[in-house]
Protein backbone atom coordinates (compact mmCIF):
# COMPACT_ATOMS: atom_id res chain seq x y z
CA UNK A 1 0.00 0.00 0.00
CA UNK A 2 0.88 3.54 -0.75
CA UNK A 3 1.27 6.04 2.15
CA UNK A 4 0.89 9.81 1.33
CA UNK A 5 2.35 12.59 3.83
CA UNK A 6 1.63 16.15 3.98
CA UNK A 7 3.54 18.69 2.75
CA UNK A 8 3.93 22.15 4.74
CA UNK A 9 3.88 25.50 2.73
CA UNK A 10 8.01 26.30 2.10
CA UNK A 11 9.98 27.77 -0.59
CA UNK A 12 11.63 26.40 -3.60
CA UNK A 13 14.83 25.57 -1.98
CA UNK A 14 13.26 24.05 0.83
CA UNK A 15 11.84 21.36 -1.46
CA UNK A 16 14.63 20.79 -3.30
CA UNK A 17 16.32 19.97 -0.30
CA UNK A 18 14.23 17.64 0.82
CA UNK A 19 13.43 15.74 -2.69
CA UNK A 20 17.81 16.00 -2.70
CA UNK A 21 17.62 13.98 1.32
CA UNK A 22 15.12 12.13 -0.38
CA UNK A 23 16.73 10.00 -3.03
CA UNK A 24 20.48 10.16 -2.03
CA UNK A 25 21.90 6.99 -2.24
CA UNK A 26 21.59 4.80 0.82
CA UNK A 27 23.59 1.61 1.51
CA UNK A 28 21.64 -1.56 0.31
CA UNK A 29 19.40 -3.28 2.70
CA UNK A 30 19.18 -6.61 3.21
CA UNK A 31 15.76 -8.51 3.50
CA UNK A 32 15.09 -10.78 7.19
CA UNK A 33 16.89 -13.55 7.34
CA UNK A 34 20.21 -12.84 6.12
CA UNK A 35 19.04 -13.98 2.40
CA UNK A 36 18.06 -11.93 -0.49
CA UNK A 37 15.15 -12.40 -3.66
CA UNK A 38 16.27 -12.62 -6.75
CA UNK A 39 15.10 -8.89 -7.49
CA UNK A 40 14.28 -8.54 -11.37
CA UNK A 41 13.43 -10.41 -14.33
CA UNK A 42 17.10 -10.67 -15.61
CA UNK A 43 18.40 -12.27 -12.90
CA UNK A 44 15.28 -15.02 -12.71
CA UNK A 45 16.10 -15.98 -16.68
CA UNK A 46 19.58 -16.16 -15.93
CA UNK A 47 18.83 -18.51 -13.28
CA UNK A 48 16.69 -20.11 -15.49
CA UNK A 49 19.47 -20.43 -17.77
CA UNK A 50 22.10 -21.97 -15.83
CA UNK A 51 20.17 -24.59 -14.39
CA UNK A 52 18.28 -25.59 -18.05
CA UNK A 53 21.36 -28.82 -18.19
CA UNK A 54 19.75 -30.01 -14.79
CA UNK A 55 16.11 -30.61 -14.84
CA UNK A 56 16.26 -31.35 -11.48
CA UNK A 57 17.88 -28.03 -10.74
CA UNK A 58 15.25 -26.32 -13.37
CA UNK A 59 12.17 -27.84 -11.68
CA UNK A 60 12.96 -26.99 -7.40
CA UNK A 61 13.88 -23.35 -9.28
CA UNK A 62 10.77 -23.03 -10.84
CA UNK A 63 8.81 -24.46 -8.74
CA UNK A 64 10.24 -22.84 -5.45
CA UNK A 65 9.96 -19.22 -6.91
CA UNK A 66 6.12 -19.66 -8.17
CA UNK A 67 4.98 -21.15 -4.99
CA UNK A 68 6.31 -19.61 -2.18
CA UNK A 69 6.70 -22.81 -0.38
CA UNK A 70 9.63 -22.80 2.53
CA UNK A 71 12.68 -25.25 1.20
CA UNK A 72 11.94 -27.58 3.63
CA UNK A 73 8.47 -28.58 2.61
CA UNK A 74 9.76 -28.41 -0.84
CA UNK A 75 12.31 -30.62 -0.41
CA UNK A 76 9.87 -33.35 1.06
CA UNK A 77 7.45 -33.20 -2.04
CA UNK A 78 6.46 -36.56 -3.38
CA UNK A 79 5.19 -37.47 -6.72
CA UNK A 80 1.66 -38.22 -5.16
CA UNK A 81 1.24 -34.48 -4.37
CA UNK A 82 1.95 -33.53 -7.85
CA UNK A 83 0.31 -36.58 -9.74
CA UNK A 84 -3.56 -36.77 -10.23
CA UNK A 85 -5.32 -39.92 -9.99
CA UNK A 86 -5.27 -40.62 -13.66
CA UNK A 87 -1.10 -40.39 -13.25
CA UNK A 88 -0.96 -36.68 -14.93
CA UNK A 89 0.79 -33.62 -13.64
CA UNK A 90 -1.92 -32.05 -11.60
CA UNK A 91 -2.04 -27.84 -11.75
CA UNK A 92 -1.76 -27.67 -7.57
CA UNK A 93 0.85 -28.69 -4.82
CA UNK A 94 -0.45 -29.19 -1.65
CA UNK A 95 1.72 -29.95 1.38
CA UNK A 96 1.57 -29.78 5.11
CA UNK A 97 3.58 -27.23 6.39
CA UNK A 98 6.50 -28.36 8.91
CA UNK A 99 6.70 -25.17 9.97
CA UNK A 100 2.96 -25.03 11.34
CA UNK A 101 1.52 -28.12 10.52
CA UNK A 102 -1.21 -26.20 8.54
CA UNK A 103 -2.05 -27.93 4.83
CA UNK A 104 -1.18 -25.26 2.00
CA UNK A 105 -2.19 -25.45 -1.29
CA UNK A 106 -0.86 -23.70 -4.48
CA UNK A 107 -1.69 -23.63 -8.02
CA UNK A 108 1.32 -24.79 -10.40
CA UNK A 109 1.65 -22.65 -13.32
CA UNK A 110 2.73 -24.33 -16.89
CA UNK A 111 6.11 -23.93 -16.64
CA UNK A 112 6.34 -25.90 -13.57
CA UNK A 113 3.78 -28.73 -14.67
CA UNK A 114 5.95 -29.10 -18.00
CA UNK A 115 8.77 -28.87 -15.76
CA UNK A 116 7.79 -31.71 -13.57
CA UNK A 117 6.62 -33.72 -16.86
CA UNK A 118 10.00 -33.84 -18.42
CA UNK A 119 11.86 -34.66 -14.65
CA UNK A 120 9.24 -37.56 -14.96
CA UNK A 121 10.27 -38.65 -18.12
CA UNK A 122 14.21 -38.51 -17.25
CA UNK A 123 13.97 -40.97 -13.86
CA UNK A 124 11.16 -43.05 -16.27
CA UNK A 125 8.95 -44.83 -13.36
CA UNK A 126 8.46 -43.18 -10.52
CA UNK A 127 6.20 -43.92 -7.05
CA UNK A 128 3.70 -42.14 -5.80
CA UNK A 129 6.17 -42.30 -2.29
CA UNK A 130 9.62 -41.25 -3.73
CA UNK A 131 10.39 -37.93 -2.94
CA UNK A 132 10.51 -35.74 -6.51
CA UNK A 133 13.80 -34.29 -5.35
CA UNK A 134 15.60 -36.64 -3.56
CA UNK A 135 19.25 -37.11 -2.40
CA UNK A 136 21.96 -39.39 -3.78
CA UNK A 137 22.94 -40.43 -0.37
CA UNK A 138 20.23 -42.70 0.76
CA UNK A 139 16.41 -42.53 0.44
CA UNK A 140 15.79 -39.20 1.76
CA UNK A 141 14.87 -36.15 0.16
CA UNK A 142 17.69 -33.20 -0.63
CA UNK A 143 18.21 -31.26 2.54
CA UNK A 144 17.77 -27.88 3.00
CA UNK A 145 21.81 -27.50 3.39
CA UNK A 146 22.12 -28.81 -0.04
CA UNK A 147 19.56 -26.36 -1.39
CA UNK A 148 21.48 -23.58 0.17
CA UNK A 149 24.71 -24.98 -1.72
CA UNK A 150 22.39 -25.01 -5.02
CA UNK A 151 21.55 -21.58 -4.53
CA UNK A 152 24.30 -20.16 -3.87
CA UNK A 153 26.07 -22.51 -7.09
CA UNK A 154 23.32 -21.33 -9.21
CA UNK A 155 23.47 -17.12 -8.84
CA UNK A 156 27.60 -17.42 -8.83
CA UNK A 157 27.02 -19.42 -12.29
CA UNK A 158 24.89 -16.62 -13.36
CA UNK A 159 26.61 -13.88 -12.29
CA UNK A 160 23.90 -12.64 -10.07
CA UNK A 161 25.38 -10.40 -6.99
CA UNK A 162 23.91 -10.97 -3.92
CA UNK A 163 23.54 -12.85 -0.90
CA UNK A 164 21.77 -15.72 -1.69
CA UNK A 165 19.94 -19.39 -0.05
CA UNK A 166 17.83 -21.86 0.52
CA UNK A 167 15.12 -19.12 1.23
CA UNK A 168 16.06 -17.26 -1.88
CA UNK A 169 13.18 -19.31 -3.53
CA UNK A 170 10.69 -18.24 -1.01
CA UNK A 171 11.83 -14.51 -0.41
CA UNK A 172 11.17 -14.29 -4.53
CA UNK A 173 7.98 -15.15 -4.93
CA UNK A 174 7.11 -12.69 -2.01
CA UNK A 175 8.79 -10.22 -3.03
CA UNK A 176 7.34 -10.09 -6.90
CA UNK A 177 3.60 -10.65 -5.71
CA UNK A 178 4.74 -7.40 -3.39
CA UNK A 179 6.67 -5.86 -7.09
CA UNK A 180 2.79 -6.09 -8.91
CA UNK A 181 1.29 -4.58 -6.52
CA UNK A 182 -0.81 -6.90 -4.10
CA UNK A 183 -1.75 -6.46 -0.83
CA UNK A 184 0.45 -6.88 1.79
CA UNK A 185 -2.53 -8.86 3.65
CA UNK A 186 -3.19 -10.92 0.95
CA UNK A 187 0.74 -11.66 0.85
CA UNK A 188 0.99 -12.83 4.34
CA UNK A 189 -1.91 -15.13 4.05
CA UNK A 190 -0.47 -16.65 0.86
CA UNK A 191 3.23 -17.38 2.88
CA UNK A 192 1.13 -17.80 6.00
CA UNK A 193 2.48 -15.28 8.08
CA UNK A 194 1.18 -14.20 11.78
CA UNK A 195 0.76 -10.21 10.72
CA UNK A 196 1.69 -7.94 8.33
CA UNK A 197 4.89 -6.68 10.61
CA UNK A 198 6.26 -9.92 10.11
CA UNK A 199 5.26 -10.17 6.11
CA UNK A 200 7.30 -6.43 5.91
CA UNK A 201 10.25 -7.30 7.50
CA UNK A 202 10.29 -11.02 5.68
CA UNK A 203 10.23 -9.24 2.12
CA UNK A 204 12.42 -5.71 3.12
CA UNK A 205 12.37 -2.53 1.12
CA UNK A 206 15.93 -1.04 -0.19
CA UNK A 207 16.34 2.29 -1.16
CA UNK A 208 16.76 1.98 -4.92
CA UNK A 209 13.33 1.14 -4.16
CA UNK A 210 12.39 3.67 -2.16
CA UNK A 211 14.18 5.98 -4.77
CA UNK A 212 13.28 4.68 -7.86
CA UNK A 213 9.01 5.16 -6.47
CA UNK A 214 10.12 9.12 -5.11
CA UNK A 215 11.59 9.53 -9.14
CA UNK A 216 8.75 8.11 -10.72
CA UNK A 217 6.37 10.17 -8.88
CA UNK A 218 8.09 13.61 -10.46
CA UNK A 219 6.04 16.17 -9.12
Amino acid sequence: MKSITENTPGNANDHRGRASKLVRKQPRRKCAGGVEPFRDKKSILAIKGVTACAQRDYTLNVIGINTGFRGGDLLRTRWRNVLTDDGKIGDRLELTEGKTGKRRSMPLPEEARKALEKLRREKGTVAPDDYVFPSREGGGPLSTQRLNQLVKSWAKAAGVPGRFGAHTLRKTFGYHLRKSGYDLGLIMEVLGHSSVSVTKRYLGITQDEIDAAALKLNL
